[in-house]
């Protein structure tokens, strides 16, 4: 027998009155697997994630956890659920220690299991330290390991993470990452997570990008940025324009996206004679050529085509 997907998601939105946040969201999220929701401020990530969560009802559209529907059956959907938060979850007036006690009752654990899994969590999570400190003396990147911390006390099956860095400086970054990768390695945990960090979502099985409420592009990122292009070539200055022609007349170009400096063009071929000749192209001050980021994807799903032919 097939095991439930962890996430399944069909059509699923919400309008708030005439403003459509999520248009309608398909999506399919394995056990095991890193899936990220993309895109920027305004997207409809975070509304996608409380939908997923439990948190909202959908206007349309269904969503179901491990085979359970996330309205009809929302108390076993949540059974097997963590969540983090955009904005910290920790209660400032507890301690660390405090905090994950009272998250381990929530979680129906009794007081030997509790103790235990308070111990446990906060050795996995570096906090151990700290466990003593209210959480409103934390700095923000240890209040958030202090959320994933929270979240990941009852050991779930599945972590929904709405924008987990958000904020954070490159070291705690770096151990939430580092956190999430162990809970997906030792025990298999699914992870949907939300960014506008697109970099970071570069190892995922799995993405879609939001623009405005609705899909623009949902794929693994590897297609995606092979589907664009080989390469992107960055071009500024007065001759940008000419040398974007340059590129097309030798069929080079898969997709060419005017910039406030520029173009941002992708390439079919990261090796051809025309790059070279670019050098001696007029007008140009600047020219980079580099691989294909799923930013570039997001980039080129998003910008109107007629906006950015030179």
């Amino acid at each position: 027998m097939t095991a439930p997907l962890a996430v399944q998601a069909a059509r699923l939105g919400r309008d708030y009155g005439a403003t459509r946040a999520l248009e309608g969201l398909d999506l399919e999220v394995p056990a095991g697997a890193l899936v990220g929701l993309l895109g920027p401020n305004g997207a409809g990530k975070t509304t996608a994630m409380l939908l997923l969560a439990t948190l909202l009802a959908p206007t349309r559209g269904s969503a179901a956890l491990f085979g359970c529907d996330t309205r009809r059956d929302r108390r076993a959907a949540r059974q097997r659920l963590g969540l983090v938060f955009q904005e910290p979850s920790v209660d400032g007036l507890l301690t660390v220690e405090e905090n994950l006690r009272f998250a381990a009752r929530l979680a129906g654990l009794r007081e030997r299991e509790a103790r235990a899994a308070v111990r446990a969590t906060l050795d996995r999570v570096g906090l151990t330290a700290r466990a003593a400190q209210p959480a409103r003396t934390l700095s923000g990147g240890w209040r958030r390991l202090a959320d994933i911390a929270r979240a990941t006390l009852h050991r779930p099956a599945l972590l929904i993470l709405d924008e987990p860095t958000v904020g954070l400086d490159p070291e705690h970054r770096e151990r939430v990452w580092a956190l999430l990768d162990e809970e997906r390695r030792t025990r298999g945990c699914a992870i949907l997570f939300s960014t506008h960090y697109l970099a970071e979502a570069e190892p995922a099985d799995h993405v879609v990008l939001l623009a405005a409420g609705r899909v623009a592009a949902a794929g693994e990122p590897a297609l995606l940025r092979r589907a664009l292009g080989a390469a992107v070539v960055e071009l500024e200055g007065s001759g940008a324009a000419g040398a974007v022609r340059l590129l097309q007349c030798d069929d080079l170009v898969s997709r060419a996206i005017r910039t406030d400096r520029g173009y941002r063009v992708a390439l079919r071929d990261a090796h051809a004679p025309a790059l070279e000749r670019l050098a001696a192209a007029p007008g140009l001050t600047r020219v980079t050529v580099r691989e294909t980021t799923l930013e570039d994807v997001y980039f080129a799903v998003t910008v109107c085509a007629s906006d950015d032919a030179p």
